[in-house]
This record gives C-alpha cells, sequence and structure tokens, in this order.
C-alpha cells in the first residue's frame, strides 16, 4: 500500500514541530555537558578530583556575578559555600555501608581538553580501610542536564577502573581488590585486575551521540531534502562521513580544537544554509563539497564527549566512537529514506520540500540566535 504524499508531508512536518518544541537544553548541547573525575583510594581515605563546566555551574548556581558567562577565581572563590553545599547534596561516597567525613580541600579554575572547568577536591576518611564502597552521582542531572555525562576513573594502587556516570547510572558500587582477588574470586595472576572502557562502550557511546545530536540529524535531513539519485545521496553522506571524522580524530586527540560557544553556532548555521539551498538552488552537483565543509564543522561537535578522556591510548576508543556515529546515522537513514523517497513521487514534491527546508531554516535560525546570545 503506497502512502499518500499528504500523509508523509504530514509527518515530516510533525517531527520537525517536535523538535522545535524540545526544551532548550537540547538545542544547546546536543549530547549533554561532561565532567570528569579522578578517585583515589588509599586505606581508610578516597580522595576526589571532580572536574565540572565551570560555565554550566556558574549559571546553576547564579554565582557568575557580572554574567559574563565566564567564572573568575574572585567569584569562585566568594561562592565556595554555595559549591560546597551543592556537591554535598549531590555527590557522596559511602564505605562499607556507613558516611564518613568529608571535605573541600581545593577549589580553582582548571582547563581539561580545552574546556574551562571549576576542579573541586574532595577529602572522605572512614573510620575503617575502605572495602566495599559505593559512588552516588546526581550533580546537574535534576532538570539542569539530563544528558549530562561524567568519566570516572577509580584508582587503588595498580588497579584503574573507568566508569561513565549518567542520569540512568548514577550510582555504582564497587569493592577494593587485594591480594589479588577480586570480589572472591582468585585473579589469574598476583596484580590486582583493572575494568577501563572499552570497544562496545565507545561503541555504543557514539549511537547515542548521534541519536542525541538533533541538530546534526536535522542536517542530514536537510541534505537528503535536495532531489538527486541514490548515487548523489552516498556521495553526499560519505562527504559529510570524510569530513566530521578528520576533525572529530583533531579534536578529540587535543591536536585541533575550536570551543563550543563558535562550533555550535556555526553548526545552526549549517543548517540554515541547506534548507536555503533547498529553496534557492537551480543545481545540487556541488552538494556533496557543501557536506565536505560542514562536516568538517560537525566533527569538532561530535568530539565533545571525548575531549580530555582519551590521553594517550586513542587509537581503538576513537575507532570505535567513530564507528558508533556511523552505525547511528545509517539507522537514522534507514528510517529516514523511505520517507524522502515516497515523498518524491507526490505530484506537489517542489512544494513540500519549500515547506519543510523553510522550517529547518526557521529552527536553524532560532537554535543560532540563542546559542550566540548564550556563547
Amino acid at each position: 500500500m503506497i502512502i499518500k504524499g499528504k500523509f508523509i508531508v504530514c509527518i515530516l512536518l510533525l517531527l520537525l514541530m517536535t523538535v522545535t518544541m524540545i526544551q532548550p537544553r537540547l538545542a544547546e548541547a546536543h549530547s549533554g555537558s561532561v565532567g570528569y573525575s579522578d578517585v583515589h583510594i588509599k586505606g581508610k581515605q578516597v580522595t576526589v578530583d571532580l572536574f565540572l563546566l565551570a560555565d554550566l555551574l556558574g549559571g546553576l548556581l547564579n554565582i557568575d556575578q557580572d554574567q559574563d558567562g565566564y567564572m573568575q577565581e574572585d567569584e569562585l572563590a566568594q561562592a565556595k559555600p554555595a559549591i560546597e553545599q551543592f556537591i554535598f547534596k549531590n555527590f557522596s561516597i559511602i564505605n562499607n555501608g556507613l558516611t564518613g567525613q568529608v571535605q573541600v580541600t581545593h577549589l580553582s579554575l582548571a582547563e581539561r581538553g580545552n574546556l574551562s572547568m571549576i576542579q573541586v577536591e574532595l577529602d572522605y576518611v572512614f573510620e575503617e580501610p575502605v572495602e566495599e564502597y559505593e559512588i552516588d552521582y546526581f550533580i546537574f542531572y535534576k532538570d539542569i542536564d539530563v544528558n549530562h555525562q561524567n568519566f570516572m576513573t577509580i584508582y587503588n594502587g595498580d588497579q584503574k577502573v573507568e566508569k561513565i556516570f549518567t542520569k540512568e547510572k548514577n550510582i555504582f558500587q564497587g569493592k577494593v581488590v587485594k591480594g589479588g582477588e577480586k570480589e572472591g574470586v582468585k585473579a589469574a595472576t598476583n596484580a590486582p585486575q583493572s575494568e577501563i572502557l572499552g570497544f562496545g562502550d565507545y561503541l555504543l557511546m557514539g549511537m547515542k551521540h548521534i541519536w542525541s545530536g538533533i541538530d546534526h540529524l536535522l542536517f542530514i535531513f536537510g541534505l537528503l531534502l535536495a532531489k538527486g539519485t541514490y548515487r548523489d545521496y552516498v556521495k553526499t553522506l560519505t562527504a559529510f562521513t570524510i569530513g566530521h571524522c578528520l576533525t572529530l580524530a583533531l579534536a578529540a586527540t587535543e591536536t585541533l580544537f575550536i570551543p563550543g560557544r563558535i562550533i555550535e553556532p556555526l553548526i545552526a548555521l549549517s543548517i540554515i544554509y541547506v534548507a536555503v539551498e533547498n529553496i534557492w538552488a537551480k543545481s545540487f552537483k556541488w552538494r556533496w563539497l557543501v557536506a565536505l565543509s560542514f562536516g568538517l564543522i560537525h566533527g569538532f561537535g561530535f568530539a565533545e564527549l571525548l575531549i580530555g578522556k582519551l590521553g594517550g591510548h586513542f587509537t581503538l576508543p576513537l575507532f570505535s566512537f567513530n564507528l558508533g556515529v556511523e552505525i547511528g546515522q545509517i539507522v537514522v537513514l534507514i528510517i529516514m529514506i523511505p520517507l524522502i523517497w515516497s515523498l518524491r513521487r507526490v505530484q506537489w514534491q517542489r512544494k513540500a520540500v519549500y515547506s519543510l527546508s523553510s522550517m529547518i531554516s526557521v529552527i536553524g535560525l532560532y537554535w543560532f540566535i540563542e546559542r550566540v546570545l548564550q556563547g
């Protein structure tokens, strides 16, 4: 049964209208904010280096006194009580079911992976040596940024455990490894076992990243609206993939990085451009070159999640993350291509493309203005 043209357009328009109604934070940061935690366990003591985005924390606690979007050392010093209260309320460590004494030992601005962050050093002291412990992380999840992720690395001697905290997975329970044993099971060697993020973790991370990247998806949808052959679509999307893969690698390894306050408005502009081109262009012969150029910009947006995380061991994580992005993109294409091709069969296809492209350009313009004002 052939889907009626009007019904197809209604579906596509409904999808675009839904995008405009999504909460603003998804337009500001397509994948959510990123944080880092370095946890060191030694005897009865646990020290934590907590890194949080300075502008996000400053805006949340209203401690950016001059409202310029940048935190200063003097503003940070005056806001120490508010920051401490916020951290104690949303972050905790429990040992053997008991809480310990905690204090903030240091608070300062820090650069991590070219991101301006607030570094909070915490010191937990327990009455007994740390054995079975629980880390609870609720920072930013309460109506602030549901897509926030924190990359945590836990050190205990030679043991290293890596975890990603999300809104759905915000509690981690671990056990200190002693004498080559891990959770009651003898290890193959006397060395403590480490748990680091692997191929599958970064693959899934890349897939989720593209699915939450509304601006990236809208850009791809705008590219596909232009009339062309199957070969043209493959050529255009391949060019976009090559472009964002290049800059993703450069930015994630910190070889070259452009701040989000510049990249995010440019991504919005790329959406406006392809939408306007769909309306005014007579030919789309060079659209692959447009996709390649804007793919370079989008790659910096993809890399935001990995910056400051990869260190010297970046080959496998970078490859698997990139592969995850591509798989996520292919899944979206499989869903959208039948609708796009069906749209081409209706008699008033050109008017439908004009209408959809106009709405895309309006959404892109809204995001551009919002990101410039907030940048």
